[in-house]
């Protein structure tokens, strides 16, 4: 019982210690596994010890999804190279005519497209800065615009495969499994993202100009194989703006294993991308593959300690001690879940305690093993969170560089829809709990 203590004492310092930017997650959730390693009594070396269980199996545990976050990154950079984000984009902008509002949902809607397939930081940079600064030339008041992005952002985050690997993995459930939760949070902001934008155009949204960053004859490398601006054409432009929309079919619908679908997808785009210049073509593929390791970083990093907190808090030595608080906090009817997830929903920013990227990865693997819920249910409505951590969290670095980019904060930004975040959160949870019971 004193151990127990002890444990949810550690976990509450460390999750205050992140909330309060005093400790970043790639650090925290290490530090948080060797804590209850220790305070657990695991044994130093041998079966079920530190080292073995919580920092050698913790580091590959989620090497699959760590992979797929790779390959998604480098799909990413692939379709900015050759044109294929830049091309969707712009026809959005065109297809809009001279119409703002439209071309403000278009905009959103081939954000969120793209981020279906698209992944990482890098990604998020690329697309962000073609779009938004045709939104803000459009009447787009600067926070609304960052609002709008992040909230498309979010939307295909919430249709990525890549992004629900690792909740398939420490819930242990299959894709197929999240497959309607997804796609009611991706309806739920679609729909909160129309509503929102005809409330801005009618408050009575203003024309700004604005100027994007101007690179240099210096500051462009010769070496790269396809500059930014360049846009695909013709059928197999087309086809290779369909990319996206394969990998989702095949995930979403055929029910095909993630690393596959992106694999599929990155050999579609090749064959509709790939130009006479083979050579060239080849250099584009391998420079993405390596700029592919800057933007896949972080949520590997974060893979890692997620992976050794899951082994800390999972294993029997953890678990004997903790059992009695888990019995009390889990909930035991899919009612009272709801109500628990809808009241501490704000825990899932700051890479709290209810954010499967941070400590709610040991939380949720915690809450399953009591075995009062199914663990479908209980991973699906911890995903019904992600959405609000992935496009409305002020520590996120795509969060940060969107806000940055408008001339605002990441706080600031995010706070002017914090309620109606929490709101939209609330809803689109009840709707995937009352779909899955």
């Amino acid at each position: 019982m004193f151990i127990g203590v002890l444990i949810i004492i550690a976990f509450i310092i460390i999750a205050v210690l992140m909330a309060t930017k005093k400790l970043p997650a790639l650090f925290a959730l290490p530090v948080m596994a060797i804590a209850v390693a220790v305070l657990a009594r695991f044994p130093i070396m041998g079966e079920d010890s530190l080292f073995n269980l919580v920092l050698v199996d913790g580091t590959t545990y989620l090497a699959g999804t760590a992979f797929l976050i790779f390959i998604a990154c480098w799909l990413s950079g692939i379709m900015d190279r050759t044109g294929v984000t830049q091309t969707l984009i712009k026809k959005a902008a065109e297809l809009g005519g001279d119409k703002p509002v439209i071309i403000a949902l278009l905009l959103c809607a081939v954000t969120a497209f793209l981020f279906t397939s698209l992944y990482g930081t890098g990604a998020a940079m690329m697309v962000s800065g073609v779009v938004l600064p045709i939104m803000l030339s459009i009447g787009v008041p600067p926070a609304a615009a960052a609002n709008l992005f992040l909230m498309a952002f979010g939307i295909g985050y919430s249709l990525n495969t890549a992004n629900m690997s690792a909740l398939t993995q420490v819930a242990g459930i299959e894709f197929t499994d999240l497959r309607m939760p997804a796609i009611v949070l991706a309806a739920g902001a679609g729909i909160f993202i129309v509503v929102y934008l005809f409330f801005i155009f009618k408050k009575g949204a203003k024309k700004i100009a604005f100027a994007a960053p101007v690179e240099t004859e210096e500051d462009v490398d010769e070496e790269e194989a396809f500059a930014p601006e360049k846009q695909v054409k013709g059928i197999r432009g087309m086809m290779a703006c369909l990319t996206p929309l394969i990998i989702v079919v095949l995930t979403m619908v055929f029910g095909v294993p993630p690393m596959a679908c992106f694999y599929i997808g990155i050999l579609w785009l090749v064959i509709f991308t790939v130009n006479k210049n083979i050579k060239q073509y080849v250099n584009m593929l391998v420079t993405a593959f390596h700029e592919a390791g800057k933007d896949a970083a972080p949520p590997i990093g974060l893979c890692i300690g997620i992976g050794m907190a899951l082994k800390a808090m999972t294993a029997a030595r953890t678990q004997e001690s903790i059992q009695v608080f888990m019995d009390v906090i889990t909930p035991g009817t899919v009612f009272i879940l709801v109500i628990f997830v809808i009241i501490l929903a704000p825990g899932v920013l700051y890479r709290g305690p209810l954010n499967i990227y941070g400590l709610g990865a040991g939380l949720l693997a915690c809450m399953i093993t009591t075995g009062k819920l199914s663990p479908v249910i209980l991973g699906a409505v911890f995903y019904s969170l992600c959405r609000w951590a992935n496009d409305g969290c002020p520590t996120s670095t795509v969060v940060v560089y969107v806000s940055n980019y408008v001339g605002s904060d990441s706080i600031t930004a995010t706070n002017k829809l914090f309620l109606w975040r929490w709101a939209l959160t609330a809803v689109t949870t009840i709707a995937v709990a009352v779909l899955l019971i």
